[in-house]
């Protein structure tokens, strides 16, 4: 069966995770798991996300993530493929380093996020790598250290996330540490590792009363939350994928026509400013409006798939600050 696309909605939060190949270790020392902190630091600031949540394990990491300006997909090929070239590099090591995609649940703010919240930080209480919450409060590759006691946490939105537990900061994180007592003695919810019917009910006990009830029920693998949340979700979707899209030839088209520059002059790889910026305008154009990929924009220009990238961020700013019409000016 063809994999689902990803489900892309500003304004959710989503539980991000990922694991290495074949179970193996990601991080294999605390230069690893800062340097993976530090990526995803900068491109949080970049792409206008906010951390709710993160636990770095040995084979693997949760992040609890609000989607900023930019899609997430963008915020996790940027860290995850920087990281992974680097540890093969400092570990001499050659060869995929994560198992398969990463997923990316959109998550219900409603009664989902506190509990994944609290998912994500018991992580490592759960794998024992600490013996109680006490010593959770110690373990620094956790959003929970900062939770608790304010420390500067270059992830963690820290009141981002008590605002969800409610009240003052007071009665917030008295909220928060119960949560964690109560699901911390409780048995660990694996439930909460992805999306779909049983999960997003809570059991199959829950489905057959909702069936026997006569609710329409709706679920996604790719979403967790109740029905109604899932339906929105899902309808959204639906509309956004039905707006039609021009094509790369069209996007071209239009650069062309805005910036004097000829197409010839923009595929065409040169260091010349004016051409450089409209072949990055281009690409961030193509990206957004066309969906054209990373690869296809690499075939046709002639250049890597990571200078793609670079291009198309460059342009996504030229665009933003109203630099493009330096182009159409220069050119004149």
């Amino acid at each position: 069966m063809p994999r689902q696309a990803r489900i892309d909605a500003a304004g959710q939060v989503y539980h991000v995770m990922s694991r290495g190949i074949e179970r193996r270790k990601i991080f294999l020392d605390d230069e690893d798991c800062a340097d993976f902190c530090e990526r995803m630091s900068v491109w949080l600031k970049k792409t206008g996300g906010r951390c709710l949540a993160w636990c770095l394990m040995p084979n693997h990491f949760h992040f609890l993530l609000l989607r900023g300006e930019r899609p997430i997909s963008e915020l996790m090929h940027r860290v995850m493929t920087g990281y992974a070239v680097h540890f093969n590099l400092r570990h001499c090591r050659a060869g995929h380093l994560f198992q398969n995609r990463y997923k990316a649940i959109v998550c219900d703010l409603e009664g989902y996020l506190v509990e994944a919240a609290a998912y994500i930080h018991l992580n490592p209480l759960r794998a024992k790598l600490v013996g109680s919450l006490a010593e959770l409060e110690d373990f620094e590759w956790c959003g929970h250290n900062c939770a608790v006691t304010g420390d500067t946490d270059e992830l963690l939105d820290r009141e981002a996330l008590l605002s969800h537990f409610g009240g003052e900061e007071g009665v917030a994180m008295a909220n928060y540490m119960d949560k964690l007592i109560e699901k911390s003695a409780a048995p660990w919810p694996c439930d909460l590792s992805g999306g779909g019917l049983l999960r997003s009910y809570g059991g199959g006990n829950e489905v057959l009363r909702a069936l026997r009830a006569g609710e329409k029920v709706f679920s996604d693998q790719r979403i967790l939350g109740g029905s109604d949340f899932v339906e929105s979700i899902l309808r959204a979707q639906e509309a956004q994928m039905a707006l039609p899209k021009k094509t790369c030839a069209e996007v071209m088209e239009s650069v062309v026509l805005t910036s004097g520059i000829s197409r010839a002059d923009i595929v065409r790889r040169t260091r010349e400013r004016v051409p450089a910026r409209a072949r990055a305008v281009y690409c961030h154009l193509a990206r957004e409006e066309a969906g054209c990929s990373v690869s296809a924009l690499s075939r046709e220009l002639g250049i890597t798939e990571s200078a793609v990238s670079k291009l198309a961020l460059r342009g996504r700013l030229l665009v933003k600050t109203g630099k493009q019409a330096a182009v159409q000016t220069a050119a004149e």
